[in-house]
């Protein structure tokens, strides 16, 4: 089983566990859960046809943005794809692992006020990201060591972009 998180052109961020059975895909998300096989080729150039929990689908790709049955619109700017230890819940895996830190919004990071190496406690701030000239100020979910620092003032980052690990 693997976690996967796809991140949208506008910034949303769609955390889902994916797990292959034989020819089948079996996805769950925040709003349910999916069975998908490929079933072939579609009618036009490109179109692949799809069984999503038994209903046949059209799917095809145009300019980046994935169209279904000529309806569902959207674009992927990126997906991040990690392992899963068994056992652990949707829920769980959308927190991220203990001590990870993801950005709860697409902005700037302001400030790093922590540095690797430095002893936080649970809500210490840890950083600063602006997004439309309000600033929102990230605190520790745990106490412990700041591993690693993924990210530096100036840059943008995506909702769910890893800012730092505490271990």
């Amino acid at each position: 089983m693997k976690i996967l998180r796809v991140f949208s052109d506008l910034g949303d961020v769609t955390t889902m566990t994916y797990d292959q059975q034989g020819n089948k895909d079996k996805i769950k998300t925040e709003l349910g859960e999916y069975e998908i096989e490929y079933v072939g080729q579609g009618w036009r150039e490109g179109e692949l046809l799809f069984k999503i929990n038994g209903e046949v689908h059209r799917v095809y790709f145009d300019k980046g943005f994935i169209i279904i049955d000529d309806e569902t619109f959207f674009k992927v700017d990126r997906v991040s794809e990690s392992a899963v230890e068994e056992g652990k819940s949707l829920e769980e895996l959308i927190r991220g692992k203990e001590g990870e830190v993801l950005s709860p919004m697409q902005g700037r990071i302001v400030q790093v006020r922590v540095k690797e190496g430095d002893v936080v406690n649970k809500g210490q701030p840890l950083l600063s990201i602006e997004a439309m000239k309000s600033e929102t100020v990230i605190s520790a979910p745990v106490s412990g060591t700041v591993q690693k620092i993924m990210v530096k003032a100036g840059q943008g980052v995506k909702k769910g972009d890893l800012l730092l690990i505490i271990k």
